[in-house]
């Protein structure tokens, strides 16, 4: 192609037709700038359909791993609402202690066990790869999560250094550690990464009986703890709530931007 028009400049300057020669040089020009651009325009569409491309992995990525975050908070939720629900029948048992026995005593207290969400969490935006998503408001969820995150677990974190410092330390005390201990070993295996049966390693309750359930409902501090654990985690259970809510609506913007 390149010979062709070299031909014809070559043929005008020869014919001395100089006014038509720059003509057709200056038509050469517009011809080689237009291709020019179209190269760069090729090569735009070309860098932008790669984005597309990786920011559609990024997308799904993200949904996966958010749609993995929201199962993981529901099962937290779901397990201190069985938390909440035994705190509250065991202070019930303090206005009826007729109601109570020491088995039954034993379950609840057994299942005040702390639990932490400890979400996936993604490298987006502390790497800067998040500057690829287009969607600004995607973007800022994506920011802010990881301080909603922390402010959950901070909360979790002070029901965990309450029962290591306070709850678990008096049942000691009383001398009822060994009972609570056999009686969760009976629902650990339900709360496992993978269920299954395992034997108890308590080797039997305890046979002295340092606690009655009457001893036990007359202990006003043990009433205080159960009472403090239940408000910690209802107080968790809101926080988780709200994070549920943001994990349903940044899964709505994921599954508005992605390409089905």
């Amino acid at each position: 192609m390149i010979k062709f028009f070299r031909r014809i400049r070559y043929a005008l300057i020869e014919k001395n037709k100089t006014g038509k020669y720059f003509k057709y040089a200056i038509g050469e020009i517009i011809l080689v700038v237009i291709g020019i651009l179209i190269a760069l325009q090729i090569n735009n569409w070309n860098e932008q359909r790669k984005e597309n491309v990786k920011e559609q992995a990024f997308l799904k990525r993200l949904e996966k791993e958010f749609k993995t975050n929201k199962e993981q908070l529901l099962y937290k939720i779901e397990h201190r609402t069985d938390i909440i629900h035994n705190c509250t029948r065991l202070l019930e048992y303090y206005n009826e202690p007729a109601k109570a026995t020491r088995d039954s005593i034993l379950i609840y207290v057994s299942s005040i066990v702390p639990t932490t969400f400890d979400p996936i969490e993604n490298d987006l935006v502390s790497s800067g790869s998040i500057e690829i998503l287009k969607n600004e408001e995607l973007k800022q969820l994506l920011v802010n999560w990881s301080t909603d995150v922390i402010q959950l677990q901070e909360v979790e974190q002070m029901f965990l250094r309450f029962t290591e410092q306070n709850l678990m330390p008096h049942m000691i005390e009383k001398g009822i550690q060994r009972d609570i201990a056999y009686t969760s070993w009976k629902t650990v295996p339900a709360s496992l990464l993978e269920s299954k049966e395992i034997i108890n390693p308590i080797p039997g309750k305890s046979k002295l009986v340092t606690l009655t359930e009457n001893d036990f409902l007359s202990d006003p501090i043990i009433e205080s703890l159960i009472a403090h654990s239940l408000n910690l985690n209802r107080f968790n259970n809101e926080e988780s709530e709200t994070l549920m809510n943001r994990i349903n609506f940044i899964l709505e913007v994921l599954n508005s931007e992605i390409r089905k």
